[in-house]
């Protein structure tokens, strides 16, 4: 058991940085943000701040993770999306998402046993198939996307190939052959993501801008994280991940250090970093 003055000592700092997160939150509310020129160099199809969705990982299978990112609290901070790995057992949740006015994204991994919720506004196929332990052959991810997307004609428009996680021309090679192998067994891929991490600001733009030039079709952005230029590299997504970006992730009850919040439910100073960024960026 704790004492009352070591949870006191224990527990201050989480309290002065949450402090000074709602001061440096409620500081740029009040500031008028200017965009900045569009680069020469950047793609014409892309305004300086747009009007991605801005959208956050979630587990709604992990309790402790659940509980820290209830529905009312996601959209509550300026969230209007969520994306998590699809279940049967998290429907509800799934609901909840919905009624707090969230936008979802369910996630089709071997972990979701098929489960397609009916509800879902995107629906991602596979997750990082191009790369480390999920790497899935481009003719093996074409198997899979055909299934799902010839069984479940009513996501039409809103179907997303799986966060591609090489990056650069190793994504882009992959998604072509994997768009050779689906070949006129069924409708490609509406949307395709990228996870553009361990990248700066300028070399994820380039990224967003490869895939863009080399298929022409909306890239969005279903996982980041970036707390060395969480402003700009915030900015540059609402401009160039179109439809949707979801950084990853709202606590460390879900990942242990990748979270806006630790695994106590405490803010962190990414959090205040990516919640204090321009609202035309949001």
């Amino acid at each position: 058991m704790v004492r009352p003055d070591q949870r006191a000592t224990r527990t201050a700092p989480a309290r002065m940085l949450a402090t000074l997160c709602a001061v440096v939150l409620a500081a740029v509310a009040a500031i008028t943000w200017a965009a900045p020129a569009a680069d020469a160099g950047q793609r014409r199809d892309v305004t300086p701040y747009a009007a991605s969705l801005f959208a956050v990982n979630i587990d709604p299978n992990n309790e402790a993770a659940w509980q820290q990112s209830q529905p009312a609290r996601l959209a509550g901070e300026g969230f209007r999306g969520a994306r998590f790995v699809s279940r049967r057992s998290i429907q509800p949740r799934i609901d909840a998402l919905r009624a707090a006015g969230l936008k979802v994204m369910p996630i089709i991994t071997s972990e979701s046993g098929g489960y397609v919720p009916w509800n879902a506004d995107f629906l991602q196929i596979g997750n990082e198939q191009d790369h480390g332990g999920t790497y899935m052959s481009p003719s093996a991810y074409a198997d899979m996307w055909a299934l799902y997307r010839n069984t479940y004609p009513q996501f039409a428009g809103r179907f997303v190939m799986g966060g591609l996680a090489s990056g650069g021309q190793n994504a882009v090679n992959y998604t072509a052959a994997v768009f050779a192998a689906i070949g006129g067994r069924a409708p490609l891929p509406d949307i395709i993501a990228i996870h553009p991490y361990a990248k700066n600001t300028a070399q994820a733009a380039g990224d967003f801008d490869m895939m863009w030039n080399a298929f022409g079709r909306p890239v969005i952005a279903t996982e980041w994280h970036n707390e060395d230029d969480t402003w700009n590299f915030q900015c540059m997504l609402a401009g160039r991940s179109s439809v949707w970006n979801s950084v990853f992730a709202y606590t460390d009850a879900m990942v242990p250090g990748f979270g806006l919040r630790d695994g106590a439910g405490n803010p962190k100073p990414f959090y205040c970093s990516l919640l204090s960024a321009p609202a035309s960026c949001r």
